[in-house]
């Protein structure tokens, strides 16, 4: 049985996270604007990884997003890694760097093989990964 997870980040601003996301080499894999014109869902890819990202909508006191807007801002992202694995590991670190992303680790053999992380622009931690062994 093939199996494939996504993961779906809640974001503050999915044109912003969409932008940064493009910047390490994604690509737009779809998009939903809400009501009120702004980008309420979008989803990123690289190989087979997909990020989808989600608005967290602000509404009013007592009003259907309230207590999805408490659930999911307190604080974005905390205690989670996700592993974006791929044989590109080198070239995604390049762009981080001419991006002016936030590297939490830089590039370096481990291990459990070459990786670096970084901080997204809501705080989520994404490590990019070539396990040993894989892709050789």
């Amino acid at each position: 049985m093939k199996a494939e997870i996504s993961v779906m980040f809640n974001v503050k601003d999915v044109d912003r996270s969409l932008a940064f996301y493009r910047s390490l080499g994604f690509t737009s894999r779809w998009q939903w604007r809400d009501d009120d014109g702004k980008l309420a869902y979008a989803g990123v890819g690289i190989g087979g990884a997909v990020i989808a990202l989600g608005r967290i909508r602000v509404g009013r006191v007592g009003g259907e997003y309230e207590d999805y807007r408490k659930w999911v801002s307190s604080p974005l992202g905390a205690g989670v890694i996700i592993n974006v694995e791929l044989r590109s590991v080198e070239r995604i670190y390049e762009r981080a760097k001419k991006a002016r992303v936030k590297i939490e680790s830089r590039l370096r053999e481990w291990p459990y093989g070459t990786a670096f992380t970084i901080n997204d622009p809501d705080g989520y931690v994404v490590k990019f990964l070539r396990p040993k062994g894989e892709f050789a």
